[in-house]
């Protein structure tokens, strides 16, 4: 297999065992996300409820306690005007002074007679008394505010949601009753109903925030037609998103979200929620005073449990996996590249020493190469020190520069790459003469002259022989010849070997 293949297989496979391990956590992830985030709706839902339920009730104590105080019924019977402005402000100033009220101040504080004209209000000099009163009527229950209307004709005490122009309030109501007690028989209770006290809560941006922080999550209070508030904010500041809040409108409005509609999916700018709605609460101390035209609550208020991972560890497992693989891989292709260079270096030594035995030096031997291929080395040079009689790795001598000393060394002419030799005399009689008496002359002529020149070799007659023919099939091939035979040439003291090609056949 080639390098490429294997580091291509390589690649691929870890590829592979990222990316699966990639999914596999993702998919994991996101479930967990999608689940936390289906269960913080759940508790949110249920804690907005009750926490609705009870404000609701809260209001609705607040309004019978404030109407409880006699300033106002002395102020409802009082002829004189400034008397009953200042009866209606000793009471309202009661009421806002008392710690037990709480933090959050109401909105609206007013006092009303039994025609539902406003007599007083909190904090303001000067009221328009038929404010709440419909349009040319002057009759009781004749105003806009349907609680105020059914507490006028009876004893009831109402805590509802009502639409102020562009305000969703929290109202209560409460009847103030003559402490007389003189009936004036319009009372199916028989008590005689001076008026009524309203106190509402406007459902405001901060105060949805405010729930935020209770409920951990995003809340938004929608009055039937559009979100009135929400406790989505621009950044870090307190400020609402309005843009958020319109798209929250235009999810309401399609009805995907309803209080029967369970949880629902919906993305706001660009975020994923988890969406579920609660009508908001009302409370009647008396139900059986209600008309059957009383207009039911559209009011809902709609939680949103975001579906996003806040401290990002998911984003950060992922990346985690994502260099995990790439360092994996790196790695990987850094061994084999490693592994692949050691071992082609030996490779390439050991082929270059074949190359040098093919090309006819046939003395060469394989020095180590390395751990991975030693033992070919030793192998090939056993084997040939076996064909060419010398002695065995581990019998031979050395040098001084510890080379190996290799007994019976032949010596032949050196011939140029494409050159041809000149045409030898005895060619004919070279060309007649048979391979064994061939062979044996130019062992003897070559072992006569070396011991003429004063170098005499214990070269064998095989080691001789076999050199002979691996020079010979080199020099055929050179040559394009039929044959190649040698003649022993003495020259400047010194005995080689020269090739003398044979064409003819």
């Amino acid at each position: 297999m080639s390098r490429t293949v294997i580091a291509a297989v390589v690649a691929v496979v870890i590829a592979a065992l990222t990316a699966i391990a990639f999914f596999i956590t993702s998919t994991s992830l996101d479930s967990k996300i999608r689940n936390d985030a289906e269960g913080q709706l759940r508790r949110a839902y249920q804690v907005v409820g009750s926490i609705n339920q009870l404000e609701s009730i809260d209001v609705a104590n607040k309004a019978e306690r404030l109407a409880g105080d006699r300033g106002f019924a002395a102020a409802l019977t009082s002829q004189s005007s400034n008397d009953r402005d200042n009866q209606a402000r000793i009471a309202f100033s009661k009421f806002t002074s008392n710690e037990k009220e709480g933090d959050l101040k109401p909105d609206i504080i007013a006092l009303v007679d039994a025609q539902g004209n406003i007599v007083a209000m909190s904090d303001v000099p000067s009221v328009v008394p038929k404010q709440w009163k419909k349009e040319g009527e002057n009759k009781q229950g004749d105003t806009i505010i349907p609680a105020l209307n059914v507490v006028l004709g009876s004893r009831t005490i109402i805590s509802d949601i009502w639409n102020d122009g562009n305000r969703m309030m929290k109202i209560g109501v409460a009847p103030i009753i003559d402490p007389n007690g003189v009936a004036n028989g319009a009372d199916p209770d028989g008590v005689n109903i001076l008026g009524a006290v309203v106190i509402a809560y406007a459902q405001t941006a901060n105060q949805a925030q405010h729930d935020k922080l209770l409920l951990g999550t995003e809340i938004a209070y929608y009055d039937g037609t559009r979100v009135v508030a929400s406790s989505f904010s621009k950044g870090a500041s307190n400020e609402e998103d309005t843009g958020k809040a319109a798209a929250l409108t235009d999810f309401a409005k399609s009805g995907k979200v309803s209080p029967t509609s369970g949880q629902v999916r919906v993305v706001i700018d660009g975020v994923p929620y988890v969406a579920a709605s609660v009508t908001m609460p009302r409370s009647i101390s008396n139900t059986r005073h209600l008309a059957k035209d009383y207009p039911p609550v559209m009011a809902q208020a709609m939680v949103l449990s975001a579906i996003v991972d806040p401290q990002n560890t998911g984003g950060t497992i992922k990346l985690f996996i994502i260099l995990l693989g790439v360092g994996a891989l790196g790695i990987s292709l850094v061994g084999l590249y490693l592994s692949h260079r050691r071992l082609i270096a030996q490779v390439d030594q050991i082929e270059l020493g074949v190359t040098d035995i093919i090309n006819g030096n046939v003395d060469r031997t394989f020095r180590p190469v390395g751990l991975e291929l030693d033992g070919l080395a030793n192998a090939l040079n056993v084997m040939l020190a076996r064909l060419l009689g010398r002695p065995e790795p581990g019998d031979e001598e050395f040098d001084e520069d510890g080379n190996p000393i290799i007994p019976g060394r032949v010596d032949f002419e050196e011939t140029e790459e494409g050159g041809q030799p000149q045409t030898d005399p005895d060619l004919a009689r070279l060309a007649q003469e048979s391979e064994p008496d061939y062979y044996k002359r130019v062992f003897t002529e070559y072992v006569a002259a070396r011991k003429a020149v004063g170098s005499p070799d214990d070269v064998s007659f095989e080691n001789f022989i076999a050199k002979l023919k691996v020079n010979e099939g080199k020099l055929k091939a050179q040559f394009q010849c039929r044959a190649v035979r040698f003649r022993v040439v003495t020259k400047d003291n010194k005995v080689t070997l020269k090739p003398v090609p044979i064409f003819a056949s």
